[in-house]
């Protein structure tokens, strides 16, 4: 998370996703993490900036949670390999 725009100065937190909340809901921040990703690489969650759009790349089971979430808005990207 950039706490300030200072981006020659860019921070890498460590710790567990569930423990990621007061990261996105930080007074004194002006943005949000912009990635995420847990130890094995196993998916990756990218956000933009100011919140517009969060890209999430990982195992088919975890696409479909998400897509089939009721309370997430989610689209699948189109892709070609």
């Amino acid at each position: 998370m950039l706490a300030t725009v200072a981006f020659d100065h860019l921070h890498l937190r460590v710790g567990r996703p569930g423990n990621a909340g007061p990261l996105y809901d930080n007074p004194a921040a002006d943005f949000s993490p912009s990635n995420l990703c847990p130890q094995d690489r196993s998916w990756v969650l990218c956000t933009d900036y100011d919140l517009w759009a969060t890209k999430v790349a990982g195992p088919p089971a975890l696409i479909e949670a998400l897509l089939t979430d009721p309370e997430i808005e989610a689209v699948r990207l189109p892709w070609a390999p």
